[in-house]
């Protein structure tokens, strides 16, 4: 009979050659990361990048979990607002995630309140365990290919430790309140790394968990001043390597090993910190270029306002560019008109509440 793992509590202990290997990682990755907060600090397109970036990682995170939904389909959903329950995930992690960036950047800090507050979101009108959204799970639950037990992959704490097993986390992310703790000075992003996967292994809710940690990623970056704004994610380069991803975090629970093999996890997310960043970079590059091309070819200033309007929105109609611009109608009819003209965008064929394609911007974010 497979028992549930007695999981260890943080922090973790690192001999001087490990941490050696790990900041030689992080010396780079956190370049690449200051790269990319300071060209989006300048960038004429950053808002706009940061509402993009938000819902292509709301896209990622949820297709990890198993939803075929894509960025495009998310853009269109902005318009129609369908009761699609994988269209209804997306907009849940999106809702989370900007709860908790509004909470973190206010100055509260990453509590088990937020957490529950925000699996509260994550889990409104989606499936899964509703009825106990926000609560900690309060029965055994597993991991695995088949709904039996004993085809488990990992089972994880017991449901009674969770009130502890939180605690320490909660500890571990904002340190003692009354002393400062010596023995932890590791640097923010191998935090961030073993935050993930603490919070994984606790599997503290009964369903959630692997969105709601990857959330916790970019708000114990941000809390850590590592980065200012939302600007970095994670999940389309976990996305991208999937089974490594779950392949890592199960060794850190020691399965098929002897001990928990921290190390090659870290590695891994900084490894994966490293490429997301560069390509994240790239996007932002792609989308400044694409954005000043346009702006040369336009004279009225209104068709300019219309053109930026459309990289918040690279899929819209009318009425939407009407509310971000505050132009009449009119002018905006106009205007889309001459962008059409110019094969800057394209419209459909719909005779009531036509929609606009901006196409290479939607596939700057999607590459």
């Amino acid at each position: 009979m497979k028992k549930p793992y007695n999981l260890p509590l943080l922090p973790i202990p690192f001999d001087a050659e490990t941490e050696l290997v790990f900041y030689k990682k992080v010396v780079k990755a956190s370049s690449k990361l200051e790269s990319l907060k300071q060209k989006l600090r300048y960038s004429l397109v950053n808002e706009s990048f940061i509402q993009l970036l938000t819902l292509h990682e709301s896209v990622q995170s949820t297709r990890i979990e198993g939803t075929q939904v894509t960025f495009s389909e998310m853009l269109e959903d902005n318009i129609d607002q369908k009761q699609d329950w994988e269209k209804i995930e997306v907009r849940n992690y999106q809702s989370a995630l900007q709860k908790g960036v509004e909470s973190v950047q206010m100055g509260y800090p990453l509590t088990e309140r937020l957490i529950r507050d925000m699996h509260v979101i994550l889990m409104e009108n989606a499936r899964g365990s509703t009825n106990a959204s926000g609560e900690y799970r309060k029965i055994q639950n597993f991991i695995g290919p088949t709904k039996h037990i004993k085809d488990a992959s990992y089972i994880p704490p017991e449901p009674q430790l969770m009130g502890n097993y939180m605690t320490n986390l909660e500890r571990y992310i904002n340190g003692h309140p009354y002393q400062k703790e010596e023995e932890d000075m590791l640097h923010p992003l191998i935090k961030a790394a073993i935050v993930h996967a603490q919070f994984e292994s606790i599997h503290p809710f009964l369903d959630g968990n692997g969105r709601l940690g990857r959330i916790l990623i970019v708000l114990y970056l941000l809390q850590s001043n590592l980065i200012d704004s939302p600007l970095f994610f994670l999940s389309e380069e976990l996305e991208k390597e999937k089974f490594k991803y779950y392949a890592m975090l199960n060794g850190v629970r020691a399965i098929g090993r002897e001990k928990p093999d921290w190390k090659s996890w870290i590695v891994f997310f900084l490894d994966a910190t490293i490429r997301m960043a560069e390509h994240q970079y790239e996007k932002l590059d792609k989308a400044e270029q694409l954005y000043n091309v346009g702006m040369k070819k336009l004279n009225q200033p209104s068709t300019k306002k219309v053109w930026g309007a459309l990289f918040a929105r690279p899929i819209a109609t009318v009425h939407q560019i009407e509310k971000a611009t505050g132009l009449a109608p009119a002018t905006v009819r106009k205007s889309l008109t001459q962008l059409v003209q110019l094969n800057m965008i394209f419209g459909d064929d719909r005779k009531r509440n036509r929609r606009y394609y901006q196409y290479d911007l939607i596939r700057i974010m999607s590459e």
